[in-house]
């Protein structure tokens, strides 16, 4: 499994100096950055500026005290919830998505999904998990120092992954994140018969937190969330999906106005994932973001000899295309730094609001996606 999952090289980024413990204060670290010896791969589509500032209707901190019972909504998905969801742990669980991986457990119940290109063409996923934890996720596999700036505006999250990476076990203890990875947990994790190697790793997500107890920082809300009464104003142009060519992984996303939901398909199949239930139903998504992205190509190689890529994601700006009610609006995303959640913007600035629900959030290499567009 090692071979598999080669490492960063150790002095390819800058990082700030190692914390002992993750608190709700916040942290600061230097953005990563790629070595002399890395090639690009993918020039993004806009010159990322020497400042970037932080859209005009971007969500801020939201205090709780002021939320009355019936305004309060999950942080992360935007639907109702209890007042103590924000302050529940965040469970973040790094998912294979090679073609032994399907169907993938508990990937439903995230409330936010970051796919990433990884070597060899394929992809793996980042999974946020919030205001739902599922008892089993699988397969779990290795991270990757794209990871770092996704995890670390979720301040003292708590990370699950295969950890057999071992320069980015030593870059993950220079941030406030929880290491709960199956070197640091290994009763929390098995490896299923029936799935081939390295595909077959579980984790017991639930039990991973309820090992924990720790003092969980307020969760500040991720984006804005659209009101029941906005969700039928038009808001961008009708689109039948989206369709983005990874390299050996193709990937749809398609309306379906019955269910008002976005359905995954991957290389012309449904993509389904496994239930608590043990029922394989088709993942899919309220809301999916096409967050287009810069990859350099590390020297570092995977067990084929294929070169690990490197997605620049610690601050900047460039393309987006959010994806809602069956309506594709055309903005941008923005990251002032490495410590701050990306948001997605429309063309005058103002912050796009989300449909309640799941949101999936691709970080695809620039002229990879197409528009599927409606018939007529």
């Amino acid at each position: 499994m090692a071979a598999a999952c080669a490492a960063d090289a150790p002095d390819a980024y800058t990082t700030k100096q190692p914390q002992l413990s993750s608190a709700a204060s916040t942290t600061t670290a230097a953005p990563i950055t790629a070595t002399a010896n890395e090639r690009e791969v993918v020039s993004p589509d806009d010159e990322v500026p020497e400042a970037v500032e932080a859209p005009s209707a971007a969500s801020s901190a939201t205090d709780p005290d002021d939320l009355s019972t019936d305004e309060v909504v999950s942080p992360y998905r935007g639907t109702p919830a209890e007042m103590s969801v924000w302050f529940a742990p965040r469970l973040a669980l790094k998912v294979d998505n090679a073609p032994a991986a399907h169907p993938q457990e508990g990937l439903q119940e995230a409330d936010v999904v970051f796919e990433e290109l990884v070597e060899g063409g394929l992809t793996r996923f980042l999974a946020i998990f919030h205001s739902q934890v599922p008892e089993f996720v699988g397969p779990i596999r290795s991270g990757r120092s794209s990871d770092i700036p996704l995890l670390m505006p979720f301040d003292g999250a708590f990370f699950g992954w295969s950890g057999s990476n071992w320069a980015f076990r030593r870059l993950l203890k220079t941030v406030a994140i929880n290491d709960v990875g199956v070197y640091q947990n290994p009763a929390q994790y098995w490896r299923k018969s029936d799935r081939p190697s390295p595909s077959n790793l579980w984790a017991r997500s639930t039990q991973l937190l309820q090992q924990f107890e720790v003092e969980t920082p307020f969760s500040e809300q991720l984006w804005p969330f659209q009101k029941p009464e906005d969700r039928q104003a038009r808001e961008g142009r009708k689109v039948e999906g989206v369709q983005i060519d990874w390299g050996l992984t193709d990937v749809a996303f398609r309306w379906s106005d019955s269910q008002k939901t976005w359905k995954r398909f991957q290389n012309g199949e449904h993509h389904l994932a496994i239930t608590d239930e043990g029922e394989e139903e088709q993942i899919t998504a309220e809301n999916v973001v096409i967050q287009f992205t810069k990859y350099v190509l590390t020297n570092e190689v995977d067990g084929n000899g294929a070169r690990i890529p490197l997605a620049q994601l610690s601050e900047g700006s460039g393309t987006a295309w959010i994806l809602k009610n069956g309506e594709i609006t055309e903005g941008r995303w923005v990251k002032p730094n490495i410590t701050v959640h990306t948001q997605f913007v429309d063309e005058t600035g103002e912050a796009v609001p989300m449909t309640p629900g799941a949101t999936w959030v691709l970080l695809a290499p620039r002229d990879s996606a197409t528009i599927i567009a409606t018939d007529g």
